[in-house]
């Protein structure tokens, strides 16, 4: 899946118009930081508010999804996440909490998470660390090589900093 694919700029366009709050997570925000490794699905972490949730229903509808969706006002979501198939066959996957980040609040990761600007979409991804704890936590094989490949870009980013000083 392409990061920059016109469908996803209008996913992001419609969450940013109905003042959806979220933060990607997952394989795209790994790729963000600079992993280069495929995901064929779109995580994000949605703050779960009635108003929030009423917003993303909204998003949905105005991108044509239908009102098939309302159902997310009220649904419990399951622990870890849940997935939809949204547009053209995108797997979305919705989580309201994430392991690892448990001592912040979804707020806390939305003032630290690292904003993209894609076609004038401002986009907010996990910052690096708390990817890398999420990850950690998970422990699946992808998530451990994620963490690796994630700790390095950390360091050199350190060091490139370092000798800017």
């Amino acid at each position: 899946m392409d990061i920059l694919d016109e469908e996803l700029i209008s996913f992001w366009k419609a969450l940013a118009d109905n003042n959806v709050r979220y933060i990607m997570v997952g394989g795209f925000a790994t790729r963000f930081h600079g992993v280069d490794r495929s995901t064929d699905d779109l995580a994000m972490w949605l703050e779960d508010t009635p108003e929030n949730r009423k917003n993303l229903v909204k998003a949905f509808i105005g991108l044509g999804y239908g009102s098939e969706f309302s159902y997310l006002e009220t649904m419990q979501f399951v622990p870890g996440w849940t997935s939809f198939y949204v547009g053209t066959g995108i797997e979305l996957d919705i989580m309201t909490s994430m392991k690892g980040l448990e001592q912040l609040t979804f707020e806390d990761c939305l003032q630290m998470a690292s904003i993209a600007d894609f076609d004038t979409v401002k986009v907010p991804f996990l910052h690096i660390n708390h990817l890398i704890w999420n990850k950690q936590i998970i422990g699946r094989p992808k998530d451990q090589n994620d963490v690796q490949e994630l700790e390095k870009i950390k360091r050199i980013r350190e060091d490139e900093s370092r000798s800017g000083e």
